[in-house]
């Protein structure tokens, strides 16, 4: 009992660890991404992230863009996402595209 306490409590310290915070070049990705069927990615300045995805759900991860790729990933579960577009602003709303699906800058009003 005493070894299963001692590993989630590393588990949980190393998890919790302090997040790198998006550069200056990243911060354009900081929001909630939508897609069209309500999966989200939301990506915070302090370089941590939720996915809300069919599958998977990860609250507190730490994001990671790199290349063409942007993962979010906490306790060892990751969900990796290929960047097909950055992000661009275009006739007011911005959008980029994951995996092949176009993902919408939304406003969320409880972050």
């Amino acid at each position: 009992l005493l070894l299963v306490l001692l590993c989630v409590g590393i588990l949980l310290l190393a998890g919790c660890g302090k997040k790198t915070p998006l550069s200056a070049d990243q911060q354009v990705y900081a929001g909630r991404w939508v897609a069209p069927d309500g999966t989200y990615v939301r990506i915070y300045l302090d370089g941590s992230g939720k996915v809300e995805a069919s599958n998977t759900t990860i609250d507190g991860g730490q994001v990671t863009i790199q290349g063409d790729s942007l993962t979010v990933s906490l306790f060892g579960i990751t969900k990796k996402y290929r960047i097909d577009q950055p992000p661009k602003e275009e006739n007011g709303a911005w959008t980029m595209v994951l995996d092949g699906i176009t993902h919408t800058k939304k406003d969320d009003p409880f972050e």
